[in-house]
């Protein structure tokens, strides 16, 4: 195997780490199947740095590993697709504005498991996933665009394209 093939494909692996830890340190909500927790910020600091491809595949696989590890197994598939496809999507807008970028992510998570949570659990729990969401998206892009400037000054990072 390439050097380099082995050094990205073991970033990836150390980063979906770090999404499925952000992610199981959780506030589960009573009564629900939700719960809330820091992955957005981890998956959004992800595709910023290193662009879409890691944003997209650290974010799908160590969230559905998370949703496994913490007993939600039914929506470990809907978990891959939906953070998968909103980490692919920060990365490839971020060279565009990294509040764009956030923005369109967080509107692919809310839409994703707010109608997901309905057609799961009926629509009476649909408002409540949304407004977790909300929550939870708010909260990781605060901390992603408070904390990779941290980052590219601390130890030089660069967005990477993808």
């Amino acid at each position: 195997m390439d050097k380099h093939i082995a050094k990205r494909v073991a970033l990836g692996a150390i980063l979906a780490a770090a999404v499925t830890i952000a992610t199981m340190l959780h506030v589960p909500l009573p009564g629900l199947r939700i719960y809330f927790n820091l992955g957005e910020g981890v998956i959004y600091t992800i595709a910023i740095l290193l662009g879409a491809r890691y944003g997209g595949a650290c974010g799908g696989i160590g969230a559905a590993l998370a949703d496994i590890l913490l007993g939600y197994p039914l929506w470990a598939p809907l978990t891959l697709v939906i953070k998968g496809v909103e980490g692919y999507v920060v990365g490839k807008l971020a060279p565009k504005g990294r509040i764009l970028a956030v923005a369109a992510g967080a509107a692919i998570m809310i839409a994703g498991y707010t109608t997901s949570a309905g057609i799961l659990y009926g629509w009476k729990v649909a408002p409540v996933e949304f407004m977790t969401d909300i929550a939870q998206t708010g909260i990781g892009a605060a901390f992603a665009l408070i904390f990779v400037p941290i980052l590219e000054k601390r130890i030089g990072l660069r967005k990477g394209n993808s």
